[in-house]
Parts: structure tokens; sequence; C-alpha cells
């Protein structure tokens, strides 16, 4: 103990911080190894098992949805290969592929700033994300809501780091193809992504041809081709087949009003979150010196500030309006994981605004004191509230353990129930249900689409599923 307490005296501040965003990091990562498959697993892992890949993706984009890139990446789901070594593998190497796009960004935006300074600023940004997330469990550890949302969002940083690099350089030639095969990719994974791919890059190109900045005929490029790439989406047969699915929708008036609404509580809750709000503070004195390196930092990013604040709920809505509108309902909440990756970006470019807008009010700097009580708030802020209490507690109460060591009996179970007699299988309903890890269970109706893909993907074909009632 006196041991590492000399090497924390001896090391720079900047790195023990940086230890700490590390160990921060540590919780999620290790809780991967708890991961089990859940609902629609076992039904895409299924259809994988039993049909040719290209002929799979053709009938999902012309019978169920649009999403051409994400529709591959389902079906290739570790359990259709009987690995669940490799199903509980991929959400840790998707957490460091997240935090190395992550770095790629912030490389581009602070390409002036110490290597140092730049992990310290991606790690921020990625834990600030997973810190918040409005449902980790969809959002990390169940393999389809990963690759068709989370997987989006680092396509989505690799190809803005691209872009900025393309706009500040002048770079062309192979860097411009892989712009577009990149900007293809992302707008393959959901319509979220897409609708805000198109809203962003829209406002960009409007800001480039007002302002006149290099690099317009790039952006508005991008943004005709993300057009052309969300019709691919959104207009796609599979589409409006899902569509009528839902009686309840194209209700313009509940859809508005229920957007609205939830535009208001995720707002309330995002912008009251204490790691967000520690980081703002501190951001004030990053901001002050990248206005002085950086002309996108000392021109406040092109954007008038009421522009700039109006985009933070422009974000919820985009997001929260198409569902309203197709189905009647929200569902489910991973979707606005998407929503609240783009907030957090948006958050810190407002500040950017509204800090120089009052750049002489605010001319004083942040006491070295209390910008160190600043990042321990910061840090005990993402460990100890959110989603870095509930990693925390499913590890060190034994929930992830117990609900994994349960779950690989149901499965091995569900492997020997096939040889059996016995017509129903009945299963024991789940004692333990992390926060970060539970998605769905099945339940006491051996109808339900659930018990029917655990069927499916156990090859009981002559058996029923369904939850022992207690």
């Amino acid at each position: 103990m006196t041991i590492m307490l000399c090497i924390f005296i001896v090391m720079k501040k900047q790195y023990i911080f940086l230890f700490f965003l590390f160990l921060a990091i540590l919780p999620y990562c290790y809780l991967c190894f708890f991961a089990n498959p859940s609902s629609d697993d076992f039904g895409f892992a299924f259809l994988s098992q039993n049909n040719e890949m290209l002929h799979l993706i053709k009938q999902t984009y012309l019978y169920y949805n649009g999403r051409y890139i994400s529709n591959i990446f389902i079906y290739l789901n570790p359990i259709a290969y009987q690995s669940y070594i490799g199903y509980k593998i991929v959400p840790l190497v998707m957490i460091i592929l997240f935090l190395f796009a992550n770095f790629l960004f912030v490389n581009q935006f602070f390409y002036k700033k110490t290597r140092v300074n730049k992990i310290l600023i991606s790690l921020v940004l990625s834990l600030l994300f997973i810190h918040n997330m409005p449902i980790i469990s969809e959002g990390i550890y169940w393999y389809t809501g990963l690759v068709i949302y989370t997987l989006g969002l680092i396509f989505l940083l690799f190809y803005v780091a691209l872009l900025i690099k393309v706009i500040r350089e002048n770079r062309k030639g192979v860097y411009s193809l892989f712009l577009v095969i990149l900007l293809f990719f992302v707008c393959g994974f959901n319509e979220v992504l897409i609708l805000l791919m198109v809203f962003f890059l829209a406002v960009a190109s409007y800001i480039f041809y007002k302002k006149n900045l290099l690099g317009k005929k790039t952006i508005s490029i991008q943004f005709l081709l993300s057009v052309l790439f969300a019709a691919a989406v959104i207009f796609s047969p599979g589409n409006e087949l899902r569509g009528e699915a839902y009686p309840d929708a194209h209700n313009f008036s509940h859809s508005f009003l229920y957007s609205i609404m939830q535009v208001g509580r995720f707002s309330f809750l995002w912008i009251g979150s204490i790691p967000l709000i520690a980081a703002s503070f501190i951001y004030f004195q990053i901001n002050k010196k990248m206005r002085e390196e950086n002309n996108l930092f000392q021109n406040s990013f092109y954007i008038n500030r009421w522009v700039s604040f109006l985009m933070l709920f422009a974000i919820i809505f985009i997001c929260v309006f198409p569902a309203y509108w197709s189905t009647g309902i929200l569902g489910q909440h991973r979707t606005l994981n998407v929503a609240y990756f783009f907030f957090i970006i948006i958050w810190f470019i407002n500040l950017t605004v509204w800090f120089n807008f009052y750049q002489e009010k605010m001319n004083y700097q942040i006491k070295k004191r209390i910008k160190e009580q600043l990042f321990i708030f910061l840090l005990l802020g993402i460990m100890l509230t959110g989603n870095g209490y509930s990693a925390l507690y499913d590890v060190f109460s034994g929930e992830a353990y117990c609900y994994n060591k349960q779950l690989t009996k149901r499965f091995q179970n569900l492997r020997e129930a096939k040889y059996t007699i016995k017509r129903n299988v009945v299963l024991s309903p789940l004692t333990n249900k992390p926060r970060c890890l539970f998605v769905s269970d099945i339940t006491s109706n051996p109808k339900d689409w659930v018990n029917l893909a655990y069927v499916q993907f156990f090859k009981l074909e002559e058996k029923e599923i369904l939850l022992e009632n207690k």
C-alpha cells in the first residue's frame, strides 16, 4: 500500500486521473463474461443455422426491415455457431472498439493536444455515455441490440473522424471513397441513426455554404448520399410491411404530444447527470484553451447559440417521434441510447457556443484546487451513480455470477430436453436479474414468441417450453 502511494505521488496528476478512468471501465468489461443470449438472439440464430446468408439478408430486407448492414450482423450471432464464449467476448471487443473510435474522434477535434490529454478526453466522453445509457443491457450486453445500435455508433465515430480529417487536410481520392463507404455502413444500421445523420449533415451543409467554409462541396455530397442511403432503408418493402402490424400508428396529435413529453423527460434526466455537470465545469477551462488554437472553437462551431440550444431537444424528438408515428408507442429504449450519445456531443458544443458568447463576463480561471475537486466529483459520479453503481452492484452482490450460473444450467437442460419423452419443458424463473445484463425472460405462456424462439433454437419442435408457475 505504501509503495502504491509513493508511485501516485511521483506520477503526474493527469496519469492518476487516467488510472482511475481505466479503473471505472473495468466493471463494465468484467460483466461481459456473464452476458447471455436472450429473446431475439435465439430467433435470429435459428434462422442463421437453417438458411443461406444471402437469402436471409434479402428476405429480411423485403419482408422485415430495411437495415441492410445490421441485418448482416444479427445473423452472425456467436450462438448460431454454438459459441457461448464468443457471445461473451463480443461485448468486450465492442467496448474496446468504442473506446478506440472515441479516441479517433477526439483526436481530430483536439489535434494539438498531447496524446495523454486526448486519451483523457476520449475516456471521459466514453464513460459519460456508458454511465448514463438509458438501457445499458440492450446497448452492450445483448448481442442483437449491440450490433444494431452501439455498433452503428462506432461506425459513426470512425466516419466523423475521417470526415473532419478530409475537410481539415483537404484530402481527396481514396479518402473520399472510404468516406462514402463508411457513410453507407452508418446509414444501414437503424432508422434513428439514419435520421440523425441526415439532420446533422443538412445543418452542416447549410453552415458550410453560408460561411463559405473549406470543404462545402464534400459536405453537400455527403448530405445527398445520406438522403439516398436513408431512402433505401425507410422506403424498403420490409419497413412498409412491418408498419402494417401496428393499428394505432400514424396518429399525428398522439405522436407529437407524447414525443414532446419524452423530450422533457429525457432532457431532465440527462442534464441532471452528476458526472455531466462536473465535466461541464471542467470543460470551461478546456474551451478557453481550445479557443486560442482552433478556429472551430474560436468561431463557436459557426452555430447561433439559440440554434445550438434547440438542437439538444431536436435530437430527442427526432428519435422518439418516428417510433410513436409508426407504431403508436415508444416501445424499447435502446433507440434512446443513440439519442443520448448525440446529446452529449451537442451538449459540449452548446457549452462552447455559450461560453464564447459570455466570454467577457466569464473571464476568470477555475482555481487548481477546485479543478482537482471537480475531477474527483466526476470520477465518483461515474463510478457510484447511474450504470456505474449498477455495474458495481451486479459484480459485488453476486447477481451477475448467479444469473450466469442459472442460465448456463438452463441452456444445458434445454439441450438435453430433446432426448426426454416429456411433452412440456418446465423451467425455473430467473431468481437473479442483474441491472446491467438482464433483458427479458420466457413466460408461463408456451405460445409466447420468446418461448417459441427457444423451442426453435434448441430443436424442441414437439415440445412446449414454459416457466414454472410459483
